[in-house]
């Protein structure tokens, strides 16, 4: 789609969502087959495109898509994680409050935070409550199946999974955590009342914004005002909301040592498949050419240049598994292992990952490591083929 035509879009769209595309795993590389964001997405209000993703007009401004995204590609312009925490925070302070309760706006019950759909939450917001002083958190769950959105909800199921454990790591008995049956508000469940699709969604709107240039994305903006080239934009990195103030919660070490319920910390390793961080290894087969850092969306890998060597350092606490390094790397020689230690998620350290010999390439004078030869690789791979096609 032109620009005008996602002008016009959006002009005649009231949602609250922005993508910022240049994050969108997609965006940074073609290999990735990330679709989490559509594939949850209850109203199909999400395309994904050769070079990244975007909001159709059919988006209900439910936010399931934040919660979805591991790399922060999406953004909300009113009520994001950083105001439901804080939200949660001050319920959670008023005496009475013991037990955290937590519903969607379809439900039949009286709750400490409502969400448009509980796969909005992260497991930040399933956290916090006990961080600050809950004795719990009860998720009242109405009957999902039945819902028009019911498209999201296998991704509550993976939030919980994930806070589980982190309650592991942090000495919580999953029990804290727990979902319990409710029933669907009287006007959904009584045939006489049924509420229609189109009408449901409208209901879940917040007032319209009108039309407005207030209502252009930011990414748009970007789009209608001096164009970057690729390599400018993938090295702009930004600050992931969701990570940022999840580890905010599990690092606040004094608010969860008052909690008298918790046991000792115990280390915890959990599977790469699903899981919210990686740890990457690197072979002895890597060049040091930097895409791995380069194209990382948050910055989770850099790359240094010192007068007489080059390495790669690796923070933990920032990689969100989006595994565009490993998809990336032209020498396949970075690897996500099998299994990843969440108590890396607890450390602000740099691991130094890979280190090697600088050289300069003497075809096109950029900085590699290796040891046959004064050609980087790739140089060597683009003779290679050029020799191919001569022979032909």
């Amino acid at each position: 789609m032109g620009i005008a035509g996602r002008l016009a879009e959006t002009i005649n769209n009231t949602h609250k969502m922005a993508v910022e595309v240049s994050f969108c795993s997609r965006f940074r590389a073609a290999r990735s087959e990330c679709a989490v964001c559509a594939r949850f997405c209850p109203v199909d209000a999400i395309d994904i495109l050769e070079n990244g993703v975007a909001i159709t007009g059919g988006c209900i401004s439910c936010g399931v898509c934040l919660s979805t995204c591991p790399t922060g590609t999406f953004r909300t312009k009113e009520r994001d994680d950083e105001e439901i925490i804080e939200g949660i925070n001050a319920r959670g302070k008023r005496q009475g409050r013991d037990l955290f309760r937590i519903s969607c706006v379809r439900g039949e019950a009286t709750a400490d935070l409502l969400v448009p759909c509980l796969s909005r939450l992260t497991e930040g917001m399933l956290l916090e409550p006990i961080r600050a002083g809950a004795s719990g958190v009860a998720i009242l769950q109405p009957a999902c199946e039945e819902c028009p959105l019911s498209k999201a909800a296998p991704h509550l199921e993976t939030v919980i999974g994930r806070a589980h454990s982190l309650c592991d790591m942090m000495g919580v008995e999953r029990k804290m955590i727990l979902k319990t049956k409710i029933p669907l508000r009287d006007e959904m469940s009584d045939p006489g009342k049924s509420v229609s699709r189109r009408e449901l969604f409208q209901s879940l709107r917040a007032k319209s914004i009108g039309i407005a240039a207030a209502s252009i994305p930011e990414s748009l903006r970007k789009d209608l005002g001096n164009e970057k080239d690729f390599k400018t934009v993938v090295r702009d990195k930004q600050e992931n909301l969701k990570r940022a103030l999840l580890l905010q919660c599990i690092r606040d070490r004094e608010s969860w040592s008052r909690n008298p319920i918790l046991r000792s910390r115990k280390q915890t390793r959990v599977s790469s498949k699903d899981a919210m961080s990686a740890e990457v290894e690197v072979t002895s087969g890597c060049i040091a050419c930097g895409t791995c850092a380069t194209l990382c969306p948050t910055g989770a890998i850099t790359r240094y240049i010192t007068e007489d060597s080059i390495y790669l350092g690796f923070r933990p606490h920032l990689c969100t598994n989006c595994q565009v390094c490993a998809r990336t790397c032209m020498r396949m020689a970075l690897q996500i292992r099998e299994e990843v230690s969440l108590d890396l998620l607890l450390e602000d350290k740099e691991i130094r990952i890979f280190e090697g010999k600088k050289k300069v390439c003497a075809i096109c004078r950029i900085d590699f490591v290796g040891e046959r030869s004064d050609v980087c690789p790739l140089c060597e791979d683009r003779k290679r083929k050029q020799a191919v096609v001569l022979q032909f």
